[in-house]
């Protein structure tokens, strides 16, 4: 028994062919199929709201709460102290703060840069992320997702300052005037 894929029109085996629920088939056969659910699925992860859901998700992830040891280190989990509506609300501030700070933009803005983030997960197969997307990140890093220590970033700004503290900027300013101080002196 054959069957002609809708897509590619060319006719396969009725294996080729994924089957219904009720013992019928797909009407794309499988490769086909494939390459449809990954369109799908990159329109999916792409629209803005799907993209913030899943960011927002993530550290309520089980495995990102009490993460395994990697190469032999433990690794610190966080356990967040706000709800995922909670987070919303933080966001929605955000947007809020940003807006009137700067009232020709959308309010969708790095808070380290002032840049806006982007919400496009996957731009390719390939599967690389931009630095200029949506990142969450706690601003004191010896402390978990809170009220009030959630900063909502992009992804460039949240890997630059890491797990520092504000202990370390403020060591890396005072070594910046130093700096300064003895280059004006030579």
């Amino acid at each position: 028994m054959t069957k002609q894929c809708f897509k590619c029109k060319k006719t396969f085996p009725i294996n080729m062919f994924y089957a219904t629920y009720n013992d019928r088939f797909f009407s794309y056969c499988k490769s086909c199929h494939k390459i449809k659910n990954e369109e799908i699925k990159l329109i999916y992860i792409n629209k803005e709201n799907n993209f913030i859901w899943s960011v927002v998700r993530n550290i309520f992830n089980p495995s990102r709460i009490f993460p395994k040891p990697r190469n032999g280190h433990d690794r610190k989990g966080w356990v967040p102290e706000i709800t995922s509506e909670e987070v919303y609300e933080e966001l929605l501030l955000h947007i809020q703060l940003m807006k009137d700070k700067f009232p020709e933009t959308n309010g969708k803005l790095c808070r380290y840069c002032e840049q806006p983030w982007t919400t496009i997960r996957i731009k390719n197969n390939k599967g690389r992320i931009t630095e200029s997307n949506f990142s969450m990140d706690r601003f004191d890093s010896n402390k978990t997702y809170m009220k009030g220590n959630v900063i909502f970033c992009c992804i460039k700004c949240n890997s630059t300052k890491k797990d520092s503290t504000k202990k370390d900027w403020l060591k890396y300013l005072e070594i910046d005037k130093e700096l300064h101080e003895e280059n004006k002196t030579r």
